[in-house]
């Protein structure tokens, strides 16, 4: 009976050890979705209504265009994301066009 209760034991401890790696696991997935959407939603504020372009620019114009164009990809990748990897492809995708705005307001400062 005592092998019983060492056995239950050390099954009891194997699966409390296992539970904060799966839950770490869930937690991973859940941290990408948040720092994909918050770039997302970083990229929207530039790019919704953006800054005035001077007549005769031939860089800012192209610059805020890749920037929109990146938000929309971001966007249609997060509308179907399940995965770590598919909201890091998102979060990738919009810090491209933050990069891109970043420029722009460099070029206009």
């Amino acid at each position: 009976m005592t092998w019983l209760w060492i056995g239950v034991g050390g099954i009891v401890l194997v699966a409390g050890a296992l539970v904060p790696v799966l839950s770490h696991r869930r937690r991973g997935a859940a941290g990408a979705e948040i720092r994909a959407r918050a770039a997302y939603l970083e990229l929207a504020h530039h790019v919704e209504v953006p800054p005035p372009v001077p007549d005769g620019d031939e860089h800012v114009g192209p610059l805020l265009r890749r920037a929109t164009e990146r938000w929309h990809s971001a966007g249609a990748v997060l509308a179907s994301a399940s995965t770590p990897e598919e909201f890091r492809l998102a979060e990738d995708i919009a810090g491209e066009g933050l990069t891109a705005v970043r420029e722009a307001l460099a070029r206009l400062a």
